[in-house]
């Protein structure tokens, strides 16, 4: 009875320890200002997602809105390196990542004469495939959104 007893107890202990964290957002910057004028700033935004591959579900220069369609970034059996490279992932007791994706919707504004404002969202999600099986929010570490703004500054 004695061995039941402390059985239970360090089981009961192990599980408490692998309680889930709640994720802290990392600092990251989602916008610029660029000292330039809205129709200088749109075509290397524009050409940034070309490059990139990016498939765009929608453009409206009038509004200053590109938004993407899910664009996949990582699948198989190198899934979680570059999850862990592009975005903090969420703690799930036992959790394996197979496959992580994004949308971006990007905010191109003029905030003066000479002066844009470029603002990306992006949203991630990787999917877990061992204890939920299911897509889970995730938070980004800005690689996607510097490789953007360092192509547009490179093109104006």
């Amino acid at each position: 009875m004695r061995k039941i007893y402390l059985l239970v107890v360090l089981l009961a202990a192990i599980l408490a320890s692998c309680s889930t964290t709640q994720m802290v957002r990392p600092n990251i910057q989602y916008a610029v200002v660029i000292q330039d004028s809205f129709d200088r700033v749109w075509g290397p935004v524009v050409a940034t997602l070309a490059e990139m591959a990016l498939p765009i579900e929608s453009i409206e220069k009038e509004s200053g809105l590109v938004s993407t369609k899910f664009v996949t970034f990582a699948s198989g059996i190198l899934a979680q390196k570059e999850i862990d490279r592009i975005f903090q992932r969420p703690s799930v007791f036992l959790g394996t990542w197979s496959q992580g994706r994004y949308t971006l919707s990007i905010f191109v504004t003029s905030s003066g004469e000479n002066t844009t404002k470029i603002k990306i969202t992006t949203h991630i999600e990787a999917f877990e495939d061992n204890v939920t099986k299911s897509w889970h929010i995730c938070y980004s570490k800005g690689v996607i959104e510097k490789q953007i703004f360092d192509s547009v500054r490179s093109k104006i």
